[in-house]
């Protein structure tokens, strides 16, 4: 059954290692040795130190503009993207400082201009904190977790270190399975089923790989610090109102806006001066695992689809799902609006084509499809060819027919399972990125910043009247918490009596709470009166949304995907008619069915009430 397909690049063309796959071929520069860039360097040596002493603005507002055209070469322009992202995104949401809606053009130029080169969006992305930000320990040791270091933290933290390193490691598992994909597509063009059911085992064996790295992620990543201390840098400036940036964010001296339908920029010299602060509100969002090419090419090889959250097979989309930026109605940023209404007043040409009124595409809102704009250029290319040269699930649904026809060949049926094999892998992956999303975002964002210990106390009781004055209801909440807590031992000497019960810093210990705070209690409304960071905000555990950096309503997309995987696969066995599966009833005995039977009937109710 081969079939002419479109003809793929070598995989070196599209900027992809046969052996580190989308990760650098070489490891990322650890500095820019160009003594004209170490005003830069100099900053991110003492970034963690500025960022805690609340000092990080002071010191890049004395920046200067520096020419990205002195950067020569990919290797460097990817180590000044780490650099202006980490700088970038820790001036924007500060520690524990009001958010700024404003990047000053030391920042934001070059970085805008150093993202043109890379093709990604200037914010924090995957390829950043992840493709260009580790370092080998040993040279001539394994791309691993036994062998790697991060460059740079946000929170000079080894649990955010582990956070990217465990992706890195997942990257390198990935990167072997590359060459068989290519290869499969190839096989199949030929007709070589032998050679294509190694390339499928080859691809598990990836897949296997990859979800022990991930399972890894526990060790040495606390929950809580992530959350509270890492994630919140991560994120971006779209959908993020409740964060503090609603119209997004502005990047001063950056003379030109974003048409996010092209994929393109234009230039800002024929708006007015209120249209053009409008328009330079751009919308980004942060770094997210979506953005991951290799995920990506697993999709696009096995060809699983992905629909916009809510509207997966029949399922009608809820209300909330309905008014998610990435499913069916976009919002549109106040200076889309103005130049819209510019337009339709001037009937500038210019503008008509990236604002016209055509339909658009059908995966325009489709969150997985929007994160490929945050992909290095040569891997979006990849990908698109990809898609233009997939041809495993088609053959295998040709594979599907024949077996039902009864004329299947034992290579053949080695194939489906092989194919279905992988699916597994690729499903049981995205179980796990559930689970820990949920543990390390949903749990504890309706848990709060609270987690009770026994180490250092807010001591309620000792507060001065003049101090509980100053601080008004905060104050009073947590005198009101601690007297609500039992957490701590009824043994507790005389002279321990007057501490409070109620601990707040920073843990790396065992989480104790329960999964959620009484509404009523005075320890919720503690919670919402902490110090906040961006995401890092205590949710209502009543609430059905909860944002990823992404932007997205992060739980309902990813339990979508992980169920359109299962989707996915090639059902080659019929199930058994209902009654067999129940059982006959012959007078008062009921005839039960054979556990293989009755398991392979309750598989398939089970996908079909899933659909």
């Amino acid at each position: 059954m081969p079939g002419k397909v479109f003809a793929m690049q070598k995989l070196e063309d599209y900027d992809i290692s046969p052996i580190t796959g989308f990760l650098p071929s070489e490891p990322p520069l650890r500095r820019l040795t160009n003594p004209y860039f170490e005003v830069w360097e100099s900053t991110m040596d003492d970034f963690n130190a500025l960022l805690l002493a609340g000092r990080l603005r002071e010191r890049v507002r004395k920046l200067p503009v520096l020419d990205y055209k002195q950067l020569s070469s990919k290797p460097e322009h990817r180590r000044a993207f780490l650099v202006l992202c980490m700088l970038s995104h820790g001036y924007v949401w500060g520690k524990h400082e009001e958010v700024s809606e404003s990047l000053p053009a030391c920042l934001a130029v070059p970085w805008t201009k150093i993202a043109t080169v890379l093709g990604v969006c200037p914010v924090v992305c995957h390829a950043s904190v992840v493709l260009w930000n580790y370092k080998p320990l040993w040279e001539d040791g394994p791309l691993d977790l036994s062998n790697l270091g991060a460059l740079a933290t946000y929170s000079g933290s080894v649990d955010e270190a582990w956070f990217y390193l465990v992706t890195v490691a997942i990257e390198a598992s990935g990167a072997p399975a590359l060459k068989p994909i290519m290869s499969a597509i190839e096989n199949i063009e030929l007709g070589q089923e032998e050679q294509l059911l190694v390339n499928l085992n080859d691809i598990q064996s990836c897949l296997k790989n990859m979800n022990v790295d991930l399972a890894r992620m526990s060790e040495k990543c606390d929950p809580y610090v992530f959350y509270w201390k890492i994630r919140p840098y991560l994120a971006g400036w779209e959908n993020m109102a409740d964060a503090g940036l609603p119209l997004g964010l502005i990047y001063e001296g950056v003379d030109n806006f974003w048409y996010t339908e092209t994929d393109e920029y234009a230039d800002m010299s024929h708006l007015s001066e209120a249209e053009r602060v409008l328009q330079q509100y751009r919308t980004y969002a942060g770094g997210s695992a979506a953005q991951s090419s290799l995920i990506h090419t697993m999709d696009v090889a096995f060809g699983v689809e992905h629909h916009p959250t809510g509207e997966r097979k029949f399922r009608r989309p809820s209300n909330a799902q309905r008014l998610d930026r990435y499913n069916n109605m976009p919002p549109v940023s106040p200076g889309e609006q103005l130049a819209s209404k510019r337009r339709s007043e001037s009937g500038s040409a210019s503008m008509q084509r990236s604002y016209s009124n055509e339909p658009v595409k059908s995966n325009r809102n489709n969150f997985i499809q929007t994160m490929r704009k945050y992909m290095p250029r040569e891997h979006r290319h990849f990908l698109s060819d990809l898609e233009k040269a997939a041809n495993i699930r088609p053959y295998m649904l040709k594979l599907q027919n024949i077996h039902e026809l009864g004329d299947i060949t034992t290579v053949q049926t080695q194939l489906l399972d092989a194919y279905n094999a992988c699916l597994d892998q690729l499903k049981a992956f995205r179980d796990k990125h559930v689970q820990i999303v949920s543990l390390y975002i949903v749990n504890q964002a309706r848990k709060g910043p609270n987690i009770p210990h026994g180490g250092f106390a807010i001591d309620g009781s000792r507060t001065t009247a003049p101090k509980e004055k100053a601080t008004g209801s905060r104050t009073q909440a947590i005198k009101d918490s601690a007297t609500e807590q039992d957490s701590t031992s009824d043994s507790m000497s005389d002279g321990d009596e007057t501490k409070s019960k109620v601990n707040i810093l920073y843990p790396q210990t065992a989480l104790s709470t329960s999964p959620s705070v009484p509404k009523n209690s005075s320890l919720y409304k503690l919670n919402n009166l902490l110090p906040t960071l961006g995401l890092a905000k205590f949710v209502d555990p009543e609430s059905k949304v909860v944002r990823g950096t992404g932007g997205t309503n992060v739980m309902p997309f990813l339990k979508q995907s992980r169920d359109e995987t299962a989707d996915t696969k090639i059902i080659t066995q019929q199930p058994p008619k209902l009654d067999q599966a129940l059982g006959q009833v012959n007078g008062d005995e009921a005839v039960a069915p054979t556990d293989s039977s009755k398991q392979s009937w309750t598989d398939w109710l089970s996908k079909t009430i899933q659909q």
